[in-house]
């Protein structure tokens, strides 16, 4: 009982891979308009160049102190949850 169980859940895993055979879903649409863009080109161009504002060079925002911590207190944390084993 239990491999006619174990090979229907084989076939049922293998039909998950198999492409379905109707055409429903591969409908051909015609190309009728081309999409309306919902924001204009301007102010897309605007956010673009405020969000520059926010940090020009490396320097900015802590420079490299906030990576440098996290890292540093990342591998203080793996060395603290997995010391090296001592003979005994």
């Amino acid at each position: 009982m239990r491999s006619l169980f174990i090979l229907a859940l084989l076939v049922a895993a293998a039909s998950a891979f198999v492409a379905p055979a109707n055409q429903a879903v591969a409908t051909v649409r015609p190309a009728s308009e081309a999409p309306k863009m919902m924001i204009d080109g301007s102010v897309m161009e605007s956010v673009v160049t405020n969000a520059n504002l926010i940090a020009t060079n490396g320097g900015d925002n802590g420079g490299f102190f906030f990576p440098v911590i996290g890292l540093g207190s990342l591998a203080a944390l793996i060395l603290y949850l997995a010391p090296p084993l001592v003979d005994e």
